[in-house]
């Protein structure tokens, strides 16, 4: 049983490794790869085509959410995910057109949508070890991050980048194929155990405050992302760095997210919130000294601040949600749409603080949403603590009426 569970979660983090890294491969160079395959040098186009991207994962990912909480078979639906995710980066590899690209790329993020269920089903798989679980999901997360990264440059320099999706393409029908296997071997026994604690919590959500746990979620990602597009030019301006050097500084954070893992599964459920609060400053500390020159040493420190306390919070609130919703897939869904809102927020922000402030204005910025974070955080906290007494003074005093 224990050598099955740990073949599952192995699966599992092979697929979202294979499909963030895939999602994030061409995203440092979108405009080279549209001037290089397309000719197209205008930078609208090039916003349009990343707009679009994001508002179609917004609009599914809840929809495939719903989907499965009304059927009850996560594991189907992400095997029909991953076969139309296959197959529509076929279309991708032979588009002529930009307009074709387009149009298969949409039909790719459709299906690609499906996939926030390797997520659910991890953390259905690992009932007893959530936080251990979402420790794994996020370092394998920041890894993909990492890879892909490195793994653009070499695919722009190819005479036709558009084969990298014949790869693709063929990667992810193989994985759809070993998940008839893998997921339907196991599916009866986590569907079934999930069916049977959500029959025992009441028919009401486990979220009922899902508006404050939104923004929450949304006041960190956009925070996170903020600083993304512009660090590279930043760092060029301020420290006058090769892009070598820029590079490892702005992957230091995802670096610095994996090597801190062991640390968030032996503390994370120790310290609980205040080691939540803790990360919070950690994030707000190291973003807004990212903004000061400190030098080379001083932002090597403040971006590793900034990684860990970034890993511990997405960690801590992934953990927070598998936890407290009866509706795992739905509820999800629909942080993980709110999530790609802050991902479509995120740049349109940092370049409008650019065009009226400066490039270091951003960390600044970006520190003032973690702030915001924080109290939204409290306070809900402190809503949900109070209601749980109210509830606990009611039931003691209906008991009392017995006495």
């Amino acid at each position: 049983m224990e050598a099955r569970s740990r073949s599952l979660n192995l699966f599992l983090l092979s697929c979202v490794f294979l499909f963030v890294c895939t999602e994030v491969l061409l995203s440092p160079f979108y405009p080279q790869f549209f001037k290089k395959v397309y000719g197209i040098t205008d930078p609208d186009l090039t916003g349009f085509y990343i707009m679009t991207c994001r508002l179609v994962v917004v609009v599914f990912t809840p929809i495939w959410g719903l989907i499965a909480h009304k059927r009850q078979n996560s594991f189907t639906l992400l095997i029909i995910g991953q076969w139309g995710t296959g197959l529509s980066c076929f279309l991708m590899a032979v588009s002529q057109t930009f307009e074709m690209f387009v149009v298969a790329s949409v039909l790719l993020l459709i299906f690609k949508s499906s996939y926030f269920l390797l997520y659910t089903i991890l953390m259905q798989e690992n009932r007893k070890k959530t936080t251990a679980a979402a420790a794994s999901y996020h370092a394998v997360l920041q890894g993909a991050i990492v890879s892909a990264t490195l793994l653009s440059g070499w695919v722009i320099q190819m005479e036709n980048p558009l084969l990298v999706f014949w790869l693709i393409g063929i990667m992810e029908c193989l994985l759809g194929l070993f998940s008839c296997f893998m997921l339907k071997k196991a599916g009866g026994n986590v569907e079934d155990a999930s069916l049977q604690e959500n029959g025992q919590r009441s028919s009401t959500s486990m979220l009922p405050q899902l508006f404050i746990f939104g923004i929450v979620v949304l006041t960190l990602h956009i925070a996170v992302n903020m600083v993304r597009p512009f660090f590279t030019t930043y760092t060029e301006q301020m420290y006058h760095t090769d892009t070598m050097t820029s590079s490892i500084l702005y992957l230091l954070p995802s670096l610095i997210a994996i090597v801190s893992v062991p640390l968030i599964r032996k503390y994370s459920e120790k310290l609980g919130w205040n080691g939540y609060v803790a990360a919070t400053v950690m994030i707000i500390t190291g973003l807004f000294f990212q903004g000061i020159e400190t030098g080379i040493a001083g932002l090597v420190v403040f971006r590793c601040m900034f990684g860990i306390g970034a890993a511990w919070c997405l960690t801590k609130l992934d953990v927070f949600i598998f936890k407290w919703s009866q509706n795992t897939h739905g509820d999800y869904s629909k942080v993980s749409a709110i999530q790609n809102v802050g991902l479509l927020l995120a740049p349109v922000a940092a370049s409008s603080i650019v065009n009226v402030r400066s490039l270091s204005d951003i960390f600044f910025y970006s520190s003032l949403f973690v702030v915001l974070h924080l109290i939204v955080f409290l306070w809900g906290t402190f809503t949900r603590q109070r209601n749980r007494g109210k509830l606990h003074l009611h039931k003691e005093e209906k008991h009392a009426l017995y006495k």
